[in-house]
C-alpha cells in the first residue's frame, strides 16, 4: 500500500557508544574467551579477547606514532585474517575510516579505489597483492604501507605493527570518538556501474546490534564458520559485529567457501553453532548432501542452533531440505547504505520467497508512488563518499534513502519485486522483470546454477543458462557417460532435452504469455568473480554477462546472419505450442512428449 509506513513495535533507544568502546568492554566481560581462531594443519588454534584487545591497542598507537589519527582513511587489501581483523578494528577505535578492498580484485579495481579513498595507511596480505598495489599509479600518496606474509617487503612487517607499544594515550584517543562519526567507506560491488563509497557511522553500525538483541539470543562462545568476505558488509558488518557484540568466536574457513570439500571438512572440525551464507553456497550444500547420504547428519549436529541467509531469496529446494532437519532459517533484506540489514523473517514464517519479512526494530519501510520502496532509521548511512549528487538522489529531504528496489507492503510484511534497473521493455511495449524471470529458472533447480534474460527492444524473452556441473556429472557418471565439454553441451540431445523440460516446467504458469522464455542457450561455465560474472557478494553481475556473451543473443535475435550458431540455440515456442497444460499435468508424461 502506497504511503503506509510500517515499523517495528520494540524500541531500541539511542547509541551511546562507539565501536571502540565496545570493544573493550567485550575483553572486560570475556578476557580469555576466543575471539577468532585459525587453522593450522588438522586443528583450529584460537585467540583470546585480551590478546586481541592488547594487539589493538598496540595497533592503536602505533597509528598514532604516525600521525595518522581521526577522520583519516585506513584501507586494507587482504583475504579476511587476524591481521586484517585487528587493523580494521584499531582503525575504528582510532576514529579513523576503514576502507576494506575486496582481496579478489584485480589492479584497475585496487587502483579506483585508492584513488577514491585516498588512505593515509594501507595494509597488504601477500606477495601477489602487494604487485597489484605497486602496479597502481593512484599508491604513491600511501604514506604507510604495512604488509603481512610478504618476504623482503618495501614496507613495515604487521608483527612490527602490534608489538608492545606505550599505550598511555590509547584510552583518550578512543574516547574522542562519537558515534556519529564515520567509521567505514564500504564501497558497494558494482552491479549497474562503479562502485560507490557508502559512509557508515559508529551509530549506524551498533543499531544494528541493538536491534538484534531485542529479537536473538546468541550466547557467548557461539561458533560461527566464517567465510563470507569482511570487505563486504553481509560479512565484514553483519556477521563480523554479530560475532563480536555477542561473544561468539569467529573460525575462519580458510577455503573461503570456495572449496566445497574443504568447507564441509571445516565444518566437522569446528561444528558451528550458526552458519551465515548466500544462496549459491546453500545450494552447493544440499547438493552435495543428496548426493552423499549421511553428509546432512554430520553437518547438523544437535548444537547447530540456526543458519542465516541474504543477498537473493533461498531456492525452496534448500529450505525443504533444512527442514527434514529441524534447522531453523533466518532471513535477511537489505543494502550496504543500511549497515545493512532492514528486515528479519523469523523461522517458519516463510510463505513466499519474495516476502523478506518485518522491519527490524528502530527501522521504519514505506512505497513510494513509483513503487520504489523506502527506508528510514539510524542503521541508514549518512551519503556516497565525495559524491553530493548521488547523495542527494539516494537520501531525500525527510531521510528517507531510495533503496532502488520494487515492492509492495502486505499483512505479511514487505514483498520484493525487482530491482528497477532489472526492468527492461519489448519491441511492443510491454515491461519485462529480468530478476523474476531469473529467480524463476533457477528456484528448486539442480540443473540451473544461474540465469541472465534479455530481450530489451526485441520481440520476445530469451535467456543464457549455465548449468550446475556438479549435477551434471553426477547425472553422468549415473548414466555411465562422458559429460560433453564446450559447446557440445549445448548439442547433446540427452542434456538438451533435460533443459528443455526445465525450462518448460518453470515457464507453463508464468503469465501474461510474453513472459515466458522463447529462446535460450546453455553456456557451458560457471559465473565466477574472477570472470566478472559475479561481484563478491555473488550476485550476478548481468550487463557484464549480457555483453560477455553478445556473440550468443546477437545470434538469437539475427539468426539469418549468424547460422553457425543457431545449432546451439534452443527455440521454445513449439514447445509451448505442443504441449497441453491442464489441470490433470503429469511431469512423467510431460516428459515423455518432450
Amino acid at each position: 500500500m502506497l504511503n503506509e509506513i510500517i515499523r517495528s513495535t520494540i524500541p531500541i533507544g539511542e547509541v551511546n557508544e562507539t565501536l571502540g568502546k565496545m570493544l573493550i568492554n567485550r575483553a572486560g566481560l570475556w578476557p580469555r574467551l576466543p575471539v577468532y581462531a585459525y587453522r593450522h594443519n588438522q586443528e583450529y588454534r584460537t585467540i583470546s579477547w585480551q590478546e586481541f584487545i592488547q594487539d589493538l591497542m598496540n595497533l592503536v598507537a602505533f597509528f598514532d606514532s604516525r600521525g595518522i589519527g581521526k577522520g583519516e582513511r585506513i584501507a586494507v587489501f587482504s583475504p579476511n585474517s587476524y591481521a586484517m581483523l585487528v587493523w580494521e578494528m584499531a582503525a575504528l577505535s582510532l576514529g579513523a575510516v576503514s576502507v576494506p578492498i575486496f582481496a579478489g580484485y584485480d589492479s584497475s579495481d585496487v587502483d579506483y579505489i585508492l584513488s577514491h579513498a585516498e588512505p593515509s595507511a594501507l595494509l597488504v596480505e601477500g606477495t601477489d597483492r602487494l604487485e597489484q598495489v605497486k602496479a597502481c599509479g593512484n599508491s604513491t600518496h600511501i604514506g604507510t604501507l604495512v604488509t603481512s606474509s610478504v618476504k623482503d617487503s618495501p614496507g613495515i612487517d604487521f608483527d612490527h605493527c602490534i608489538a608492545n607499544r606505550d599505550i598511555n594515550r590509547v584510552s583518550q584517543i578512543i574516547d574522542a570518538v562519537e558515534p556519529g562519526d564515520v567509521c567505514f567507506i564500504q564501497y558497494t560491488s558494482g552491479t549497474t556501474g562503479a562502485p560507490k563509497g557508502v559512509m557508515l557511522t559508529h551509530r549506524n553500525i551498533l543499531s544494528q546490534r541493538l536491534s538484534q538483541e531485542k529479537i536473538w539470543n546468541i550466547p557467548n562462545g557461539s561458533r560461527f564458520l566464517s567465510y563470507l568476505p569482511w570487505h563486504h558488509s553481509y560479512g565484514g558488518l553483519f556477521e563480523r559485529f554479530t560475532a563480536l557484540y555477542h561473544g561468539a568466536t569467529l573460525y575462519a574457513e580458510d577455503s573461503l567457501g570456495k572449496d566445497l570439500n574443504r568447507l564441509m571438512e571445516n565444518w566437522q572440525l569446528v561444528k558451528p553453532s550458526h552458519f551465515f551464507s548466500v544462496p549459491k553456497i546453500y545450494r552447493s550444500l544440499v547438493t552435495e548432501a543428496r548426493l552423499k547420504p549421511g553428509l546432512g547428519d554430520a553437518l547438523f549436529h544437535p548444537g547447530f542452533k540456526f543458519l542465516f541467509t541474504a543477498a537473493a531469496p533461498l531456492p525452496s529446494e534448500c529450505r525443504d531440505f533444512f527442514k527434514e532437519y529441524n534447522i531453523p532459517i533466518y532471513e535477511g533484506w537489505g543494502l550496504t547504505e543500511t549497515s545493512p540489514t532492514v528486515t528479519f523473517v523469523q523461522p517458519g514464517c516463510q510463505k513466499d520467497p519474495r516476502y523478506v519479512g518485518e522491519p527490524i526494530p528502530g527501522c521504519e519501510i514505506k512505497i513510494a508512488q513509483d513503487g520504489e520502496i523506502l527506508v528510514k532509521g539510524p542503521n541508514v548511512m549518512k551519503g556516497y563518499y565525495k559524491a553530493p549528487q548521488k547523495t542527494a538522489a539516494a537520501l531525500d529531504q525527510e531521510g528517507w534513502l531510495h533503496t532502488g528496489d520494487l515492492g509492495e507492503i502486505s499483512g505479511e510484511g514487505l514483498r520484493l519485486k525487482c530491482r528497477k534497473d532489472g526492468i527492461f521493455k519489448l519491441s511492443n511495449g510491454e515491461k519485462v522483470s529480468a530478476g523474476q524471470i531469473e529467480e524463476i529458472l533457477t528456484d528448486d533447480s539442480s540443473l540451473i546454477s544461474h540465469a541472465v534474460v534479455a530481450g530489451s527492444g526485441e520481440n520476445f524473452v530469451c535467456a543464457l543458462l549455465f548449468p550446475n556441473f556438479r549435477y551434471l556429472e553426477a547425472w553422468a557418471h549415473e548414466k555411465n557417460r562422458e559429460l560433453p565439454r564446450g559447446n557440445d553441451l549445448a548439442i547433446d540431445k540427452e542434456i538438451g532435452d533435460c533443459f528443455i523440460a526445465e525450462v518448460a516446467k518453470k515457464m507453463k504458469d508464468l503469465k501474461p504469455s510474453f513472459l515466458r522464455v522463447k529462446a535460450f542457450v546453455i553456456i557451458p561455465e560457471e559465473l565466477t568473480i574472477k570472470n566478472g560474472g559475479l561481484t563478491p557478494s555473488l550476485k550476478v553481475i548481468r550487463h557484464q554477462v549480457r555483453k560477455r556473451n553478445r556473440n550468443w543473443l546477437d545470434a538469437i535475435y539475427s539468426p539469418a546472419e549468424h547460422r553457425e550458431q543457431q545449432k546451439y540455440i534452443i527455440e521454445m515456442t513449439t514447445v509451448y505450442n505442443n504441449i497441453k497444460i491442464n489441470n490433470n499435468y503429469q511431469e512423467e508424461d510431460y516428459h515423455a512428449r518432450i
